[in-house]
């Protein structure tokens, strides 16, 4: 994708995120996950038995994206369900011992589609993107609850 003038900023994140998303997806399709329930396995590797709403928050996005990938993970035996014992209305999630391994790949997956990325980039070079980068981030979603406050 070429970088548009008019919007050099957008075309530029658009640009890298669908690189990034494409060498992604290739990869973690090896692994007989659709995208997006990798990052689940990710997350519930970080932190098992987390309840669908705080992977809804930690991984922003809508409640019907997780409710179907945890259908799919649990029919395929890589994650478990319960309800919790304080509340029966949370479904806490937990990675059964095959959701680990597939977990532990996914996270493999991760660290190898970032190595090319900084290919002859310094470490102060990466150092200024990665700040840039956050920088940015912030602006954007300073701006956003700016917009939900009107």
């Amino acid at each position: 994708m070429d970088i548009n003038l008019d919007f050099p900023l957008g075309s530029s994140i658009i640009n890298l995120v669908l690189s990034h998303r494409n060498l992604a997806t290739k990869e973690i399709r090896k692994l007989g996950l659709y995208p997006g329930q990798d990052l689940i396995l990710v997350e519930l590797l970080r932190k098992d038995n987390r309840s669908q709403n705080e992977l809804v928050k930690a991984l922003c996005v809508d409640h019907s994206t997780i409710a179907k990938s945890v259908k799919r993970l649990l029919k395929a035996e890589i994650i478990n369900a319960h309800k919790s014992t304080e509340d029966k209305r949370v479904t806490i999630i937990s990675l059964t011992v095959k959701g680990k391994a597939l977990a532990i790949q996914a996270a493999k997956v991760w660290n190898d589609v970032e190595k090319p990325a900084f290919k002859d980039f310094s470490p102060a070079d990466i150092k200024e993107f990665m700040q840039y980068s956050q920088h940015i981030a912030k602006n954007f979603t300073d701006r956003s609850l700016e917009l939900n406050d009107k």
